[in-house]
């Protein structure tokens, strides 16, 4: 294959893991968009579920690589289910920490590089520290907490994913890429986006919904997020960043509730909806009450988890094309999610 300047272009070998996820289901349907081309390379991908590879079975990982040899590794499988993991803490640590580490190990064996995704939820929103970072740590993009803020996690599910972004960084250093990102969203699987589109459908009359209101964070869109990644992939920049690891989230912030509220305005513009519905703020400690009476513990989330996007972004600026592939990238989280449900509404319709 050739560049349309005419110079071969080169291929890359990438052992995509979790492929049932969306944000595997997005990296593959962005890569097809753009012809398994980005900047001149040309993407040979080998997308394999759990079923296919458990990534914290050290005989499955080595036989993966064995079979594929990739140059790159993406790793989009996790345990996601937050509740669930405070009392599944073993194996939440076994996907999220353990697998991470077998992956990093045979890549530092085999000369591979990875890309690792991890959480907004390494980090506890303690007030006093979502006050510093909002008047501090305003940049190019958007106020939020930097790449230099401390985690310090709040819930199992946010503990294992900090033990797995540490240890990939230990074993590859330089030759990984980790991503910490925030409330993805997208035409697949599920996401509070499409749990929102559904409640209010189904909702009664005048029956509200609920909606915490007093979490902050930043909204993304997983297109955009895959956009990223493949960009980082191919462009010779990632060697010279520094650190491995990245913040990358959807421009700006907000509360659940005005996530939920900004969702149901562009939903009915969109005629996704045929009605409004009531929605009405909670609290989180009164949330997680009416939740328990319903035989629901709640794991603790962060109360301010907006990311600041700066770093990658200026790692990626002189020849971003990849703002070519994706204007929402840099958006605002609003224009972010209105791609997406133009998309769902397409679908939809």
């Amino acid at each position: 294959m050739h560049a349309p300047n005419g110079e071969p272009e080169s291929t890359t070998t990438v052992l995509l893991t979790g492929a049932d996820s969306q944000l595997a289901k997005a990296l593959l349907r962005v890569l097809a968009k753009a012809a398994y081309r980005f900047d001149g390379r040309v993407f040979r991908v080998h997308a394999l579920s759990h079923a296919q590879l458990d990534i914290a079975d050290r005989q499955s990982v080595e036989a993966a690589f064995a079979r594929f040899k990739p140059e790159w590794v993406i790793n989009c499988a996790a345990y996601n289910a937050v509740d669930r993991a405070e009392m599944a803490a073993e194996e939440a640590y076994r996907v999220n920490s353990l697998g991470p580490e077998l992956l990093a190990s045979e890549c530092a064996l085999t000369g591979a590089r990875l890309v690792h995704i991890s959480s907004d939820y390494v980090f506890s929103g303690e007030p006093a520290e979502a006050a510093a970072q909002a008047l501090n740590q305003c940049g190019i993009t958007n106020c939020g907490l930097t790449e230099n803020a401390t985690p310090a996690p709040l819930s199992v599910y946010g503990q294992s994913k900090l033990a797995g972004e540490q240890a990939v960084l230990r074993i590859l250093a330089e030759r990984a890429i980790v991503i910490r990102t925030a409330w993805l969203y997208g035409v697949d699987g599920h996401n509070f986006v499409k749990t929102m589109l559904r409640l209010m459908a189904a909702a009664p009359d005048a029956q509200p919904l609920t909606v915490i209101n007093d979490q902050i964070g930043s909204p993304t869109w997983v297109d955009a997020l895959a956009h990223l990644i493949w960009q980082l992939i191919a462009s010779p920049l990632n060697v010279g960043c520094g650190s491995g690891l990245f913040h990358y989230a959807g421009q700006g912030q907000c509360s659940w509730y005005e996530f939920a509220l900004e969702i149901q305005r562009q939903a009915l513009a969109l005629k996704l909806l045929d009605k409004a519905v009531p929605i009405s703020g909670i609290d989180s400690l009164s949330y997680a009450a009416k939740a328990l009476e319903k035989g629901n513990k709640l794991a603790l989330r962060p109360s301010y988890s907006a990311l600041n996007s700066d770093r990658v972004r200026q790692c990626l600026t002189g020849q971003n094309t990849a703002l070519t592939h994706c204007p929402e990238l840099w958006r605002d989280w609003r224009w972010q999610l209105k791609a997406m449900l133009e998309d769902y509404a397409a679908q939809v319709y």
